[in-house]
């Protein structure tokens, strides 16, 4: 009789091991976070906290004629890089806007930055024609998938990502994850990655 009643119990382990429902996540991973260690994503970042708005024409020359990092905003950075290599997020190729502020954010946060002026907020060089050239090829950039198990990084400004994808409202400091054909999938706000780390 009880030989009997744990070959029931076996087959109906079995049978409940069926394909009809995907196995549960591990608990206590956040899904962008294993999306992001399965890498193959574009991470668009913008700056960390910076300055308020300057009453004059930014220049590209000179970063005492930008808006720059405060000491919050280098902390912040910092704190985006930490929460990356706590969480084992593989980073591949890093491009930064060559604004101070986005470069020192993207070397603060991810150890090295390629300069890109596709990257550049609009309104700093060139024409508007050209803020628009420049907003197409960082949309192309979006969606061109990086090498297999790694995560392209894009560090840029607000303007530069509504005028390419669309999102308006980007706080400073916060990460658009995005898939496939430039699909959002997710955002990070700056202020997560402390909690995201500590909870993994």
């Amino acid at each position: 009789m009880t030989a009997r009643v744990l070959v029931l119990a076996a087959l109906l382990l079995v049978a409940g091991c069926g394909d009809d429902e995907p196995p549960a996540p591990p608990a206590g991973v956040d899904p962008v976070v294993r999306e992001l260690r399965e890498g193959g994503l574009v991470l668009v970042v913008r700056h960390a906290t910076a300055d308020a708005e300057i009453n004059r024409q930014e220049l590209l020359r000179s970063c005492l004629l930008q808006r720059n990092l405060t000491e919050a905003g280098r902390e912040q950075a910092r704190q985006i890089g930490e929460g990356i290599r706590a969480l084992e997020i593989p980073i591949g190729d890093v491009r930064s806007s060559p604004m101070c502020r986005t470069r020192d954010t993207a070397r603060l946060a991810f150890g090295k930055a390629t300069l890109d002026r596709n990257l550049l907020s609009p309104g700093v060089i060139g024409t508007e024609a050209d803020d628009e050239r420049r907003a197409q090829a960082m949309r192309a950039l979006v969606e061109d998938p990086p090498p297999a198990g790694e995560n392209t990084v894009l560090v840029t400004h607000t303007g530069n990502i509504g005028n390419a994808l669309g999102e308006e409202t980007v706080a400073e400091g916060e990460m658009l994850v995005y898939g496939e054909g430039a699909e959002l999938v997710g955002r990070v706000p700056a202020e997560d990655w402390a909690g995201l780390a500590g909870g993994d």
